[in-house]
């Protein structure tokens, strides 16, 4: 009698398992879900996703702006460019400046000729000399020195053998520099100037100059640029022959 009481206690209808069922399903899948948070907790600082995404955002958008200014700064420059007329003035004694203005997208271009002065590397002083393009004193005085340890400038390329001269600043004065035709530099006297004479001069070194003495004393003078090179060799620098005299 009290077992079959019971069993009628503990008996249940189709839906009542179906809902113990459930209900300890979800228990069970609320417990699991709590022991993976408190276990391994989330590495993700939403915060400062968040704060990253709105920074990435602001970024895009200045970016965004940068590169349209860049465009618009090309286009403008291709149409100034295309503005550019020939001056028709090919002459080196005059530098033309071009001034463009923009109006209703029409190019109005405006010229001014200015003289520039043609220096001549032999006969101008430091004055004059510092009119030239991004020369100053102290380029000036070095143009000068070494044209009196040279003898005078035969070419104007010799510019980039003065002191700390370098391409770019002689490309900026070539054009308005010039040696007179009928210039005649002062020149060694290769077979009666003394030891120390010689080796003064830019273009022979040491081994040079005692080469040249030995030469003279020992098997005759010196009577050609050909015989020198042979003397001195093939180190010897071919602007030399401007500044000998065999007399």
């Amino acid at each position: 009698m009290n077992e079959n009481r019971l069993k009628s206690y503990f008996a249940f209808t189709k839906n009542e398992r179906i809902a113990i069922i459930t209900i300890v399903s979800m228990i069970v899948i609320i417990l699991v879900i709590k022991y993976l948070i408190v276990t391994n907790p989330p590495k993700r600082d939403y915060f400062k996703h968040d704060l990253d995404s709105i920074v990435a955002g602001r970024e895009f958008v200045m970016d965004s702006i940068r590169v349209a200014d860049s465009i618009e700064k090309e286009q403008k420059m291709k149409k100034d460019k295309a503005c550019l007329v020939p001056t028709g003035n090919s002459s080196k004694k005059q530098k033309t400046k071009q001034e463009v203005t923009r109006k209703d997208n029409t190019c109005v271009v405006h010229h001014e000729e200015r003289a520039v002065t043609i220096v001549d590397l032999n006969t101008s002083d430091t004055t004059i000399l510092k009119q030239l393009p991004g020369i100053g004193s102290a380029f000036a005085k070095w143009i000068v020195e070494y044209r009196t340890k040279l003898g005078g400038y035969c070419e104007s390329e010799q510019l980039l053998e003065v002191y700390k001269m370098d391409t770019a600043r002689y490309e900026g004065i070539k054009d308005y520099v010039k040696i007179d035709s009928i210039f005649v530099p002062n020149k060694l006297r290769i077979n009666s100037d003394a030891f120390k004479v010689l080796l003064k001069h830019p273009y022979l070194e040491y081994e040079d100059v005692k080469k040249i003495v030995n030469q003279r004393e020992q098997k005759g003078f010196i009577t050609s640029w050909q015989q020198l090179k042979t003397i001195v060799g093939d180190a010897i620098n071919p602007k030399l022959r401007y500044y000998v005299d065999y007399q």
